[in-house]
């Protein structure tokens, strides 16, 4: 079996941008475009590198499209569900699947389907960690590791029931799940040659990113892909110590030990500055030392940077500091949080301040033409001329109170591409006298579907002091959120992140709130805000603001 090659190095050393895409791009000019496969852990990671790939001259030149890379720049599960020619995903956006299998075995309501997505359901958070591991349901319910109030109120029994009904319930309607599609794809890939069925890997350039995070049947299938790879063009690359999917089956100890003899290790830093360098390098050190290395990792070049210890969100000198800096430049700003309360905790400091935000995953919180609508209706009411693109945008938020014909369906499809005033948009008899003489749009904005009157006054009132604030015209959304898991492989000018340590209800072993931690602080550049932790423990005090 070829041995891959491990391309080791901490945070911002170049993994991805650098080494992968430099040798991408070698192996481009060598090989069947075809036949090279990289493999990145997430959509958004992929999403990245397929932006980054498509701007390298090398392949601009050659007239690839976006979609060409689709199947060979990918996850795992995209790959594998390509060569199974598999459609139908049970996944967690599947949300009336989820609700047909309550219909059919009522304990699956203990997991308050309609408020979370399936996954969040003990059983499923069950058997995907039972899969990660690889292990049959039983052995992992009396391991070591396994913390059983996580699948409460079910017991062993149950959950081999529910396991029974959710398996017959994919059958019936032929539906894989994501471990599904890297079980069946290792099954077809172990066939012997002859066999009708089997999988032949036809890789001669295979590249796994952020390979710490595959668990043990994704490793195997990896190998699986690589099986026939001739010139041992095979690399993994990636951080032992950003392993922080444990709870999904990765293995920090293959990675560490991968990582203390690599066949590359990179050295040089290319984004944390110099304090956030230390930092990190303090915090991780404990696992270095466990493992039996000290690892090198040189600063960014000319970036120093600061650490500020904040108490709380909570008005204070330092809190001030980083108000000032979010309206005051054009810096990135991520929020991390751990678990639920601090994400509660974070979107109502947003709401306080005025701040433009969105999820690391989502789109911004209030969309920038909403904002105009807000920001540009007082001057229109006021007779300025208003071009047609921003007379169909406050169209999509009027309701009956200004639009004469109620719900904002009319099409301007006869328009002239020209401006419009609102008197001129009276004579039509389009919108109501009456709305010349309100001055703020929120008194006309109709409310959102779903949103009820409390939610729909708290929008206004948030959106009322980002355009005191004033936000950015651009609509790049510099300030953002979300779980430490989530933010990892992104980048940004400031990290504000606590040092809570362990997980609501229960501790989580030493190590994994080491790596946790290392991962979130490092996705910085300049500066780090840290956060007193949520709870009685915390990781320390790392200096005084």
């Amino acid at each position: 079996m070829i041995k891959p090659r491990f391309v080791v190095g901490p945070p911002g050393t170049g993994k991805t941008h650098t080494f992968l895409l430099e040798r991408y791009k070698e192996f481009f000019k060598k090989y069947d475009p075809d036949k090279i496969v990289l493999i990145s852990h997430t959509n958004v990671a992929v999403d990245q590198i397929v932006n980054a790939a498509m701007d390298v001259p090398e392949i601009k030149e050659r007239g690839y499209r976006r979609k060409f890379f689709q199947d060979r720049i990918c996850t795992i599960h995209h790959y594998c569900k390509k060569k199974l020619e598999r459609k139908e995903v049970f996944t967690e956006q599947d949300n009336e699947d989820f609700k047909n299998l309550c219909r059919l075995h009522v304990a699956f309501t203990y997991g308050k389907p309609e408020d979370d997505p399936y996954t969040k359901h003990p059983f499923f958070k069950f058997i995907k960690a039972a899969y990660g591991y690889d292990r049959e349901l039983d052995e992992h319910w009396h391991h070591r590791d396994t913390n059983r109030l996580e699948y409460s109120p079910y017991n062993l029994t149950q959950l081999q029931e529910l396991k029974t009904v959710y398996e017959q319930y994919k059958k019936d309607n032929n539906l894989y799940d994501f471990g599904d599609m890297i079980t069946e794809y290792n099954r077809r890939s172990d066939l012997p040659e002859k066999h009708k069925d089997k999988i032949r890997s036809d890789i001669e350039v295979l590249m796994v990113d952020e390979a710490q995070d595959t668990n043990r049947p994704q490793l195997r299938a990896v190998f699986n892909m690589a099986k026939n790879i001739k010139d041992e063009h095979f690399y993994m690359i990636g951080d032992p110590d950003q392993t922080i999917f444990e709870w999904a089956g990765a293995d920090a100890d293959y990675f560490h030990k991968a990582a203390a003899n690599p066949w590359l290790e990179l050295t040089e830093g290319k984004r944390c500055g110099k304090a956030i360098n230390e930092f990190c390098k303090k915090i991780i050190s404990p696992v270095w030392r466990h493992y039996g290395y000290n690892r090198k990792w040189l600063p960014a070049p000319g970036i120093q940077g600061n650490i500020y210890n904040l108490a709380d969100l909570n008005p204070s000198l330092g809190l001030k500091k980083l108000l000032d800096k979010i309206k005051n430049t054009k810096e990135t700003f991520i929020f991390a949080y751990r678990g639920k309360p601090s994400d509660k905790r974070i979107k109502e400091f947003f709401e306080t301040y005025g701040i433009e935000y969105a999820h690391i995953t989502s789109s911004a919180h209030v969309p920038l033409k909403e904002l105009k609508c807000h920001d540009e209706w007082p001057s229109f009411t006021e007779g300025a001329p208003k071009n047609i693109k921003q007379i169909k945008h406050f169209w999509d938020y009027l309701g009956s109170k200004a639009i004469v014909f109620g719900k904002g369906i009319y099409k301007f499809e006869d328009w002239i591409n020209k401006d419009y005033t609102i008197d001129e948009l009276i004579d039509k008899k389009l919108i109501k006298p009456d709305a010349k003489l309100v001055k703020h749009f929120d008194l006309l904005r109709k409310r959102a579907k779903g949103c009820d009157v409390k939610q729909h006054e708290r929008r206004m009132i948030y959106i009322r002091k980002v355009i005191k604030n004033g936000f950015d015209f651009d609509g790049k959304i510099r300030v953002k959120y979300g779980n430490i898991h989530k933010i990892k492989g992104t980048t940004f000018d400031n990290v504000v992140g606590d040092l809570t340590i362990f997980r609501k209800g229960r501790r989580e072993p030493w190590f994994v709130e080491l790596r946790l931690k290392y991962t979130m602080f490092s996705r910085g550049i300049n500066d780090v805000w840290v956060l007193k932790s949520e709870t009685g423990r915390s990781l320390g005090d790392y200096g005084s603001l």
